[in-house]
């Protein structure tokens, strides 16, 4: 399991990429989109049981 920093700085890192490739003219895999999409929810849900917490 990744600790919280962890998922911030991976969803940063694939962002980043994210934008590298569009730049390039080229598409990302679909899998990108979906593992940023996880990474956001997970974040999210992390903060909202970090307040009830």
């Amino acid at each position: 399991m990744f600790t919280y920093k962890e998922k911030l700085y991976m969803l940063q890192v694939l962002k980043k990429q994210k934008t590298r490739t569009l730049l390039r003219l080229g598409k990302p895999p679909a899998e990108h989109a979906r593992l940023i999409e996880k990474l956001e929810q997970m974040i999210r849900n992390e903060q909202v049981n970090r307040d009830h917490l």
